[in-house]
């Protein structure tokens, strides 16, 4: 009868992971790893994959140490990381409960566009097609990240 108890403890344990811990894992797990793209410049599926170039730091090019609005060089355009001029962007990486699971989006109204390419308006004006500089998607090291967790706590749960 004890070993019965013990079994039916550890199945609730069990089931309040999965209903609750386990969402939330995925959620922090999935942020933390698309936030980590934009201080690695560029998105780590198997591997690390890096962001083209920007223009902003090739010394050749016209747009070198761009400082909108002056005329000169600005150091910290000629040296700054891609895409982390405001950090809007990357500050819009959160992650919610759904029925199902949990939905992991970037709440910029550009982040699409971002991270798969295509055509935007410079200062709503001008059209211009953005090279795509994913930040978020399928990750096989995600997956091996939150795989990793998940038995940890179970091996928690079900000793």
């Amino acid at each position: 009868m004890a070993d019965l108890k013990k079994l039916i403890k550890k199945m609730e344990a069990f089931e309040r992971y999965v209903n609750n811990d386990l969402k939330t894992i995925i959620g922090v797990e999935a942020v933390k790893h698309f936030k980590k793209s934009f201080d690695d410049e560029g998105f780590t599926d198997k591997t690390l994959k890096k962001w083209k170039e920007v223009e902003r730091r090739k010394a050749d090019s016209p747009w070198y140490g761009f400082k909108y609005g002056t005329k000169g060089v600005s150091s910290a355009a000629a040296t700054g990381k891609i895409m982390t001029g405001n950090s809007d962007l990357a500050d819009s990486i959160q992650w919610e409960l759904t029925n199902t699971g949990v939905n992991v989006s970037a709440k910029t109204p550009y982040a699409e566009v971002q991270n798969k390419g295509g055509t935007i308006k410079v200062f709503g004006k001008k059209s211009v097609e953005l090279t795509a500089r994913p930040f978020m998607g399928e990750s096989e090291v995600l997956r091996k990240k939150i795989l990793k967790e998940v038995k940890k706590d179970l091996d928690r749960i079900l000793k």
